[in-house]
């Protein structure tokens, strides 16, 4: 059997290479594990039987700076595997974190304790809403407060699947 190297052979492993590496360093999913607390539960949809079709979870990550909450909607299935959670309770959850192709990162719970959910982008149900106020002072009074919506360092150290660049 010939073992030669010919141009061809250095090509195709060249090309193979690359696309390897390619697909390896492009690959912009990170995933991240973390606890959030259950604040508001509630069934969106109900089947006739009374079964919950659709349900929100409001999430406050308590392990972030500022006030930092998501609101994650799941369907049947995961109605069922959530019915175990109450309003109160610290459960983990796993983060995926992703590039959009409009050309930011998001993140979305993947999983609440042991319930996975699949991850719809363009789900009108689940959202985040965060922020960090701090006071307003004037003349060294308090005269009000200011709140930024926009990820900031502290918070993208501390949960950096918040990170929107």
């Amino acid at each position: 059997m010939d073992q030669a190297v010919t141009p061809s052979r250095v090509a195709i492993a060249l090309a193979l290479g690359f696309a390897a590496l390619a697909t390896s360093a492009c690959s912009r999913t990170r995933r991240y594990e973390s606890a959030v607390q259950i604040v508001s539960k509630e069934s969106v949809e109900k089947a006739a039987d009374g079964t919950t079709t659709q349900v929100d979870f409001e999430l406050e990550w308590d392990a972030c700076p500022g006030d930092q909450f998501q609101v994650v909607r799941g369907g049947r299935a995961f109605a069922a595997c959530t019915a175990k959670y109450d309003v109160g309770d610290t459960v983990p959850v796993y983060v995926r974190h992703y590039w959009d192709e409009r050309g930011f990162y998001r993140w979305d719970v993947e999983r609440l304790g042991d319930c996975w959910r699949p991850v719809e982008p363009d789900s009108p149900g689940s959202f985040e809403k965060g922020q960090e106020c701090q006071d307003v002072l004037n003349n060294g009074a308090k005269s009000g407060f200011t709140c930024s919506r926009k990820p900031f360092r502290a918070l993208v150290r501390r949960c950096p699947w918040m990170a929107r660049e």
